[in-house]
């Protein structure tokens, strides 16, 4: 937290005269006059030395909470150094101005005799001192509010970057280990995808590599995605009963997070049984102006249960609230029989 010394002064000074010009209106109407506007001289020497005292017991007041309430963490040792000891040095202080040097230099005082009795002078004081240094208490505790605030939603950032740094990290070895395994397959069979499943998996290894921003083009993300599909595809000795559609502009500047929509054509892959032609797999994908829908619906097999479970539905859902919160809706149905995806989500350029 950073002092701001002019801020503090500018305010301080707009404060003083506003509060100084009503308590001259008030005397005026209660009969007193005006008198500081009225004795030019004076009046703008009493001014400017009030507003230099007030300000510097203000100044004094904020460097002590400062000092002692924020960077060594005493709050109750701040108060009372400002209560026993700060506002009595504010009190002499005003006094050797306005009624030692303005008296030497310009020969008049801002008291009267009277007024000028040690014990009447600083009773007087302790109210004006307060009230005016209270102004220094304020603003600071105004600043540390800020910086508190400030300083709470960058953790909260940090929590949520690194949240998502842990999420991201978590899909790569998981979509890995089960693509291996595809690729494994081909390779033990012999078949004549193995070579092509490879360059795929290499292809889609690359994006997940070297893509570390928060938002890529959306049509890179559904490159990625065709990609995937492709390589799935690959490791069925019969034709999978699929219906795939996927419209997006060529030209479109929308962004999306990566990753963030394979998990779910992951698992359909993974526990969908693709030989039923008359509940094909399907998979829709369109862009309205800013507005992302996604659907995937799947037949579920009886022969492709994980009994260990999986992180990437979970993951995905954990990585859609954080990074897009409001700006999603996620509506997961299922069956005896069929798994829906319905998802949607208001992305930007």
């Amino acid at each position: 937290m950073k002092p701001k010394l002019l801020l503090l002064s500018v305010y301080f000074i707009a404060f003083y005269l506003f509060t100084d010009f009503n308590w001259q209106i008030n005397n005026y109407l209660n009969g007193y006059g005006m008198y500081r506007y009225l004795q030019y001289k004076r009046g703008i020497v009493s001014e400017f030395s009030s507003i230099f005292c007030f300000l510097l017991g203000a100044i004094v007041a904020y460097f002590n909470f400062t000092e002692f309430f924020y960077k060594r963490r005493l709050k109750g040792i701040s108060v009372m150094v400002y209560l026993l000891l700060a506002i009595p040095i504010m009190i002499v202080c005003r006094y050797l101005v306005q009624e030692v040097l303005v008296y030497r230099i310009w020969g008049f005082h801002n008291y009267s005799e009277n007024m000028r009795q040690p014990l009447r002078y600083f009773l007087d004081n302790i109210y004006f001192n307060i009230y005016y240094s209270g102004f220094g208490v304020v603003f600071f505790f105004i600043q540390y509010s800020v910086y508190n605030q400030k300083k709470e939603s960058e953790l909260m950032l940090q929590n949520r970057n690194a949240q998502l740094s842990f999420l991201r990290s978590q899909i790569n070895p998981h979509f890995l280990f089960n693509s291996l395994n595809n690729v494994y397959t081909l390779v033990y069979q012999g078949s004549a995808k193995a070579l092509p499943s490879i360059s795929k998996l290499s292809e889609l290894l690359r994006y997940m590599l070297y893509e570390k921003v928060e938002l890529v083009p959306l049509n890179k993300e559904v490159q990625y995605l065709l990609n995937y599909i492709d390589l799935q595809l690959m490791r069925y000795n019969f034709e999978p009963a699929k219906q795939i559609n996927i419209h997006v502009p060529p030209n479109s500047k929308l962004l999306i997070a990566p990753l963030v929509l394979i998990p779910f054509v992951e698992n359909a892959f993974k526990h969908g049984d693709l030989k039923d032609t008359e509940q094909p797999l399907l998979i829709d994908l369109s862009v309205e102006e800013d507005q992302l829908n996604f659907t995937i619906v799947n037949k579920k097999s009886n022969f492709n249960k994980d009994e260990a479970g999986g992180i990437g539905l979970d993951n995905v859902k954990k990585r859609l609230m954080l990074i897009y919160e409001a700006k999603h809706q996620l509506n997961i149905e299922e069956t005896a029989d069929l798994f829906t995806v319905n998802l949607s989500i208001k992305i930007h350029e």
